[in-house]
């Protein structure tokens, strides 16, 4: 990183190396210097541009992790993912699998599974911080992949037959995977957290791109069957998590990634208890309703 003059100002340049044609970028900066006088935005712009930014082992504090997180938008208060651990007092969501309560436990076994943050908003999650506390000993790299790469390469005769669409999202899509035989009362608490919501399948954003509102938490295709539906789903996610529409982060202690998470599906690849990983996250809200039919809300 170097330092740029204007007009009496300090501007940082940052120091970016592309990692891929899909996306990702290395950023080469210190902790202290992400929260100076422009570089949050720096950062949002180089967000923009390469959807997953790498800080390797940068060893960023919870304070300035917070301090980076309110620089760069408005962060989702910790809720439903509250845990009572110091971090979570502060505003972070601690995903690790030393978790006794079982909620909490299905939410970080859940991430195994390809996602997108906040589909249970109707703006859903603008991007999402992940910091590696403590690297797993085995396992628990962390996926990436880009959607809009993916819809590019769909036939036009495709595309067209998927415009149309709405899909349901909804908590249960995802955690009844972790069960042989979840109980109403495990719909009941899932549906208490996520109900069932519609969102359009095929997302056209205000920045050009498309995203297709896919991953774990896709239930099914309104006006069709469910078994119809699920097909579908299950035949778009294949598609969109090709090798060449992904990335892999293996991670090491201290390292921090931002990506953007409207724009990706994202996972936690398989790892055991024993690994012991830990990571930190806090989510930036939304600014753009996936579509009219959608408020502009929380």
């Amino acid at each position: 990183m170097c330092l740029i003059a204007s007009r009496g100002r300090i501007f940082m340049a940052l120091n970016i190396d592309p990692i891929g044609p899909a996306m990702g970028a290395i950023v080469h900066i210190s902790a202290p210097d992400t929260i100076r006088d422009g570089v949050p935005a720096e950062l949002l712009a180089a967000l923009d541009r390469y959807d997953v930014l790498l800080f390797h082992r940068i060893g960023m504090s919870d304070e300035i992790f917070l301090a980076l997180t309110a620089a760069m938008g408005e962060k989702h208060d910790v809720t439903v993912t509250a845990d009572g651990s110091a971090p979570s007092n502060k505003g972070i969501f601690r995903i690790a699998r030393d978790k006794d309560e079982r909620t909490q436990r299905e939410f970080i076994l859940g991430n195994d599974y390809w996602h997108i943050d906040g589909m249970n908003y109707s703006v859903p999650v603008k991007a999402t911080l992940l910091k590696c506390e403590r690297a797993p000993k085995e396992g628990g790299d962390t996926g990436f992949a880009n959607l809009d790469v993916a819809w590019q390469a769909l036939p036009p005769a495709r595309k067209a037959a998927l415009e149309p669409l709405r899909v349901g999202h909804c908590l249960s899509a995802c955690l009844r995977r972790l069960h042989d035989a979840p109980t109403p009362d495990d719909f009941a608490r899932w549906d208490a957290i996520f109900p069932r919501l519609e969102h359009p399948l095929v997302w056209k954003r205000q920045n050009g791109r498309t995203s297709l509102l896919i991953g774990s938490t896709a239930n099914d295709i309104a006006g069709i069957s469910y078994e119809e539906g699920r097909a579908l789903l299950d035949e778009l996610l294949e598609w969109c998590t090709q090798e060449q529409f992904t990335y892999r982060h293996k991670w090491s202690d201290g390292d921090l990634v931002i990506f953007n998470n409207s724009g990706l599906l994202h996972r936690s690849y398989p790892y055991p208890d024993a690994a012991d990983r830990v990571m930190h996250r806090t989510t930036l809200k939304g600014v753009e309703a996936t579509g009219p039919g959608n408020a502009l809300a929380y």
